[in-house]
């Protein structure tokens, strides 16, 4: 138990998660990775399929947020599939990374390597 017992291990690791991508969402080099992808006013580049789309696509059916189509995504998974957390410091440096360790990717190509990662999490 942490925080005085109010929370277990996996109650505080969660919040300290939140708390990391919180900041990460104001790293400097992310919002310039997005910069570079653009190609002209509310339009990006996908790395991986090439295709130049709109940063936000319609909501899905019975939804009613926008769907992010210009993802900044991480090259290299930030917690490697096979191998698991290994420590804050690992999540870190995985996490805050220079221009060349993102990518910035549409709507498909970012679920389908999401989905990827997640289907190798779950073989380990």
């Amino acid at each position: 138990m942490v925080n005085g017992g109010r929370w277990t291990e996996a109650r505080f690791r969660s919040f300290i998660i939140s708390a990391l991508r919180g900041a990460h969402g104001k790293w400097g080099v992310k919002h310039d990775c997005k910069a570079e992808a653009r190609v002209s006013r509310g339009l990006y580049e996908c790395a991986e399929c090439h295709t130049i789309g709109a940063a936000t696509l319609p909501p899905k059916e019975g939804n009613k947020r926008r769907r992010n189509n210009a993802a900044v995504d991480h090259i290299n998974p930030v917690v490697e599939p096979e191998v698991g957390f290994v420590d804050w410091n690992t999540y870190i440096e995985r996490m805050f990374l220079e221009a060349e360790g993102y990518q910035v990717l549409c709507d498909n190509c970012h679920s389908a390597k999401t989905a990827e990662e997640r289907t190798r999490r779950k073989k380990k």
